[in-house]
């Protein structure tokens, strides 16, 4: 359920993103400079990117290694893992996954996902149409947070300490992205 929670809370701060950009874009789209817009939007994802990826990497360090501790003294991390690993604490999630969501949302790319209410012949089927494009964004972000979870989950049994391996994983791949959408500004073409 907390995966599903984060999913679609990140998927609720898209949604509010595209509305925001999508309203915005109606209201000034005469004197909007889309580029300009694009080239802005596009690097500040950049840089959510490379926050996200550092706040994981921090995340992950802050891990303690959960050791049995042995009558002389030491720590015996093997007895540890053998044993079924309690839970460390939860991670709250809250208004951080939901502004990193906007943050995403507001890019000129994620409007194109909305133009095809544009072209249907009525305003209710407009606004169906894109009700249920932001239901299913947040069904599909809820969604693939719990895959992901559930799978993470289950190979708990298999792989001691899997969550941190895989936070720090995904938080290199996010800083490598990040940087990757940042300096291919500078060489004047999109990743996306």
């Amino acid at each position: 359920m907390e995966s599903a929670a984060v999913g679609a809370l990140w998927g609720c701060g898209h949604d509010a993103g595209q509305v925001i950009f999508g309203l915005i874009f109606l209201l000034l789209k005469d004197r909007l400079h889309i580029e300009v817009i694009r080239t802005w939007g596009t690097r500040v994802v950049g840089l959510t990117l490379l926050v996200i990826g550092a706040m994981g990497i921090r995340e992950a360090s802050e891990v303690p290694t959960p050791c049995v501790a042995l009558e002389n003294g030491e720590c015996d991390v093997g007895v540890y893992e053998a044993l079924e690993n309690p839970t460390l604490g939860k991670k709250k999630i809250g208004f951080a996954t939901f502004a990193t969501g906007i943050v995403h949302g507001l890019q000129p790319d994620a409007l194109m996902m909305v133009l095809p209410a544009l072209a249907l012949p009525s305003r209710l089927a407009g606004a169906a149409f894109l009700i249920m494009f932001l239901v299913g964004t947040v069904v599909a972000m809820g969604s693939y947070t719990v895959f992901i979870g559930s799978c993470s989950q289950a190979l708990k049994d298999r792989i001691p300490r899997i969550t941190e391996k895989l936070t720090w994983a995904s938080s290199i791949v996010a800083i490598a992205l990040g940087l990757a959408i940042i300096i291919s500004q500078f060489f004047g073409y999109s990743l996306y």
